[in-house]
């Protein structure tokens, strides 16, 4: 049977929500059935008293979630791992479904006929979730050794609502293509410094979370919102989460245009400015990661870097003339070069840093929260 329940997450009315938020579209769950067996009586709760629910929403990374879930699972603070695959063709369901029969009670699979986006994904992850910390990782990325429990450790402040990791790709830096990727995510890590820009892998507090209305940047809009509430938003560097970004001009252009689209959106909406739309910002870290390397000056990767720049430019162009046009995509359409093998994070050097806390934030009051409850078959 499939899921009937679209006008509440958490407890929160969604027509208050949009009012408050400044939204004026309709919260949405994804349209799901639990295909994997139910947790017994004494499945998370007792036998893995962890305080983190992870929510994977994917579609058509067969080949990365084992290795995905089973990082996920060796961590301690992990009780439960909701995964909700969204009309996958590949070996998705069939990848969840053998490690949800060897971790009895801790992985749930539910599985949507159609795509509804990503945030209609997580919602649901989020009603279904009864955990104090929430984290949400994407299907095709790979969290450090340890990672969740750093995302968790920040939460020792009862201001904190939302946190998230350093995302590190595996690309490599010596094509065109690999080199653009490699750049974007360093200049991300570095505005990240400035103002917490997360994505990737974000952990949030239960009784901070609402439910997302229908959006195509679900990160930056669960800030924006948890932010206006008076919570505050903390990047954790060593936190790091691998992925791969895409390996054609073609695939880049797509992403950033989609990317870039949706926080024009979020501005225009929610008034909240990514760092990412702060060009002075922009070019003095650019500047900056150019000085940190002298081989990033020789005339290859500066060529390069250009051809970075320019790329991000005309996407940014092409996003510009949808955001006008008012055309939006929730539902994304797949770029298929990240759908990459298994990530490989020996790859990737391990990340490090401080703790660095966005400003300006307040604590609020908590909110109620719903008790878990299970769809039927």
């Amino acid at each position: 049977m499939m899921h009937d329940s679209r006008t509440a997450v958490r407890g929160v009315d969604p027509r208050r929500l949009a009012r408050r938020a400044g939204w004026h579209r309709q919260i949405e769950l994804a349209d799901a059935v639990l295909a994997s067996p139910r947790p017994g009586p004494s499945s998370t709760g007792a036998a893995h008293p962890g305080t983190v629910g992870v929510i994977v929403p994917t579609h058509n990374d067969g080949a990365n979630l084992a290795p995905l879930l089973g990082r996920l699972l060796d961590e301690p603070e992990v009780a439960e791992v909701i995964v909700v695959a969204s009309a996958c063709t590949d070996d998705s369901v069939p990848a969840v479904l053998e490690v949800a029969a060897a971790h009895e009670g801790r992985v749930r699979l539910y599985v949507e006929a159609q795509r509804s986006g990503k945030a209609a994904a997580v919602n649901l992850g989020i009603q279904e979730s009864a955990t104090p910390l929430v984290v949400i990782v994407s299907g095709d990325v790979l969290p450090d050794p340890g990672a969740v429990g750093k995302l968790a450790a920040a939460f020792a402040s009862a201001e904190v609502g939302l946190a998230g990791g350093r995302p590190r790709p595996v690309d490599d830096p010596d094509t065109p293509i690999g080199h653009a990727v490699q750049l974007l995510w360093r200049l991300h890590h570095r505005l990240a410094l400035h103002q917490p820009k997360l994505g990737e892998m974000i952990a949030l507090r239960a009784e901070a979370v609402v439910g997302l209305p229908r959006t195509s940047v679900d990160e930056a809009c669960f800030q924006a919102i948890l932010e206006a509430e008076g919570w505050r938003s903390v990047y954790v560097p060593d936190a790091v989460v691998v992925n791969k970004g895409p390996g054609t001009r073609a695939d880049f252009l797509k992403q950033r245009r989609q990317i870039h689209a949706g926080h024009l959106w979020l501005r225009h909406r929610q008034h909240y400015t990514v760092p990412s739309l702060q060009p002075r910002l922009l070019a003095q870290e650019l500047w900056r990661d150019l000085l940190d390397d002298p081989t990033r000056l020789r005339p290859r990767r500066l060529g390069w870097t250009a051809g970075t720049v320019a790329m991000e430019t005309w996407a940014r162009l092409r996003a510009r003339v949808d955001f006008v046009r008012g055309r939006e995509n929730h539902v994304w359409e797949m770029v298929q070069s990240t759908k990459a093998p298994a990530l490989d994070a020996d790859r990737v050097l391990a990340g490090g840093g401080e703790l660095v806390a966005g400003q300006g934030m307040a604590p609020a009051p908590a909110h109620q929260r719903r008790h878990q409850h299970e769809l039927p078959l």
